[in-house]
């Protein structure tokens, strides 16, 4: 009798602290993120910190959100920096439109979470470009520089991350590379990238 009724008491502890202890799941679904982004907004205006306190650089950004899982958008990137300078990038003023598609944790806010890239740079270059010549009779080399401002276009891909909270505001980072299509005696290759911060509206 003893062994039956401690049997008992088990079972009844058992089963009534199975009913306080209950698995609650979520599941986060299409709806849910509309509704968030008309809470917060899906569009989003965002500011690269990096060229604005690494060299006199001012990178801001627009992206409107199509749904969770893809954006687009353009950055405008325009360089303050003495051609001279020996931080100065080729690109003065570039414009960059761009497509985005979002994976993993992309359902929480929509757009957000990592993100592949495709874009299209479009820049004005403006770069000194150094010529080496002999002088007839002479066996020293001289340099001969000449400045050069031209038009051209990068396609590229990139990749990142992506954070948005309640209130709206957005923090995230990425890294990309293009190569320009006619500049043939300038730079080839061009880098996209940066650390932002940005508002959802």
């Amino acid at each position: 009798m003893r062994y039956f009724l401690l049997s008992l008491f088990i079972l009844l502890f058992t089963f009534g602290f199975s009913q306080d202890v209950q698995q609650v799941e979520v599941i986060k679904s299409d709806r849910q993120v509309s509704e968030l982004l008309d809470e917060i907004g899906d569009q989003e205006l965002k500011l690269d910190v990096i060229d604005l306190l690494t060299q006199p650089a001012l990178n801001v950004g627009y992206e409107k959100i199509n749904d969770a899982y893809s954006s687009f958008g353009a950055d405008l990137y325009l360089n303050l920096n003495d051609i001279s300078s020996a931080d100065s990038w080729a690109e003065k003023i570039s414009i960059n439109p761009f497509y985005r598609f979002y994976f993993f944790n992309k359902t929480d806010f929509g757009g957000e979470g990592y993100f592949a890239e495709a874009f299209m740079k479009l820049s004005y270059l403006h770069y000194d470009r150094e010529t080496w010549y002999n002088r007839s009779g002479s066996r020293s080399h001289d340099i001969m520089y000449e400045e050069i401002k031209t038009f051209d276009v990068a396609p590229g891909v990139g990749v990142g991350k992506k954070w948005v909270n309640r209130k709206g505001w957005t923090f995230e980072y990425m890294i990309g590379f293009g190569r320009y299509l006619f500049n043939n005696d300038g730079p080839e290759a061009t880098f996209k990238g940066g650390i932002s911060i940005g508002k959802r509206f």
